[in-house]
């Protein structure tokens, strides 16, 4: 179905413009940016590439600002919520998500869980809680605790037995990390001019730190999947889903994508949440947008901006009424879950997915896992947050002056 909407979606473009489409694939992950830029072709109007291989080519001047597009508007509702708000810089956006390519959702880290071993255990779903505003870190924090077992009875709490949780610790799906994003943490925030500065909020994250590592970090409710992964000799730590799978976790932290691809021979039901909230006066919930996701990039040799920026809104306008809808169809309808409440969760997370410059612009991700990692926040951030902020302005000087 996703297949059939998006070649009705293409015809329909070609026949609304008068033009062809035609889409060249590449080898590169970065879409072929450079070599596009490098040759001066102008015959590419857009580039779709993954997000950590093309923003250190933006301060190159490869790219032309999105804003500059005839009828490119970030405020109207098929784009991304707060796109404009928390990825510009002085009013600048160099990278877009569209669901011209569903992956933004699909790349979404999200909170699985399993029906079963909730029933087993009498607790309540996610799903009530999140209508109850409920669905909060110490209650999560609180399940994990609540479900792990021997089932083997040999004493050693290995991948043969029940856990709370399967956990991850790296910058791009590292479970701390999103349950960081989760609870509204900023990594940047725009100052009057439209620069950006660093806004994190040092003490909430330490809490945080103190509180999840109590969890996540003990052995007999969670299970390390990168110890996992080096026990078996598999280095693809993307492909997190074996042990959730086959029923050995209660919640896993993964991308929605697998929801499709990864879950497949699941024998147990599973329903899909947000990310769990902070506490209960947290008003919304936050997702943050997989820094391995695809965005879009308009080449600097792009021959024809008014051409560019009509069909690319157009695009955009059309799939998120027509190929989301028939994602959410693959995704709910052909898998295990199969409920209304799922429905209502994705387009909950979808319209909750935050974009923020800093987290793919510069390199703090990689302090805050050293952060969670040490224990403290001060010692890693904190120490470091003067080079941070020096290379984050001198990065704002090259985009503001890039022509």
């Amino acid at each position: 179905i996703v297949n059939d909407t998006i070649y009705a979606r293409n015809l329909q473009t070609e026949e609304r413009f008068g033009i062809h489409l035609d889409f060249v694939l590449t080898d590169s992950s970065d879409g072929g940016l450079k070599s596009i830029v490098a040759a001066g072709q102008p015959d590419f109007d857009m580039v779709y590439g993954q997000g950590d291989r093309m923003w250190s080519q933006v301060s190159l001047g490869y790219v032309r600002d999105f804003c500059d597009l005839p009828y490119v508007d970030f405020t109207e509702g098929y784009w991304f919520p707060n796109l404009l708000e928390r990825f510009s810089c002085y009013g600048r956006v160099f990278l877009s998500p569209s669901d011209i390519c569903p992956m933004n959702l699909g790349g979404t880290v999200v909170t699985f869980f399993n029906k079963r071993i909730l029933s087993e255990n009498d607790l309540d779903s996610p799903y009530q809680m999140v209508y109850d505003n409920r669905w909060t870190l110490d209650n999560f924090l609180r399940m994990i605790r609540q479900v792990s077992h021997d089932l083997n009875g040999d004493g050693i709490m290995d991948e043969n037995d029940q856990f709370g949780i399967g956990t991850h610790n790296n910058d791009a799906i590292g479970t701390f990390i999103h349950l960081l994003f989760g609870i509204g943490m900023r990594i940047t925030a725009p100052n009057e001019d439209g620069s950006l500065s660093f806004a994190m909020d040092g003490e909430k994250i330490q809490a945080l730190i103190d509180r999840t590592s109590e969890v996540l970090r003990d052995g007999s409710v969670a299970i390390d999947l990168q110890d996992y992964f080096r026990k078996i000799g598999e280095n693809d730590q993307l492909q997190d889903v074996e042990l959730f799978e086959n029923g050995h976790e209660l919640f896993l932290l993964t991308i929605l994508e697998n929801m499709q691809r990864g879950f497949r021979e699941m024998e147990d039901d599973f329903g899909v949440a947000p990310i769990p909230k902070y506490d209960s006066e947290q008003t919304e919930y936050y997702h943050r947008a997989q820094v391995l996701s695809g965005f879009f990039a308009v080449p600097a040799t792009c021959g024809d901006l008014e051409k560019t920026g009509a069909v690319f809104t157009y695009m955009t306008w059309l799939s998120n009424q027509t190929v989301l809808p028939a994602y959410y169809e693959v995704t709910l309808k052909q898998k295990r879950t199969r409920d209304e409440d799922s429905a209502k969760m994705l387009d909950l997370i979808h319209n909750s997915i935050n974009y923020d410059f800093g987290d793919l612009f510069t390199r703090i991700r990689f302090y805050l896992v050293q952060a969670y990692d040490s224990g403290s926040y001060e010692r890693t951030v904190g120490t470091a947050i003067k080079k941070l902020t020096k290379d984050l302005n001198k990065l704002q000087d090259k985009l503001k002056n890039l022509d």
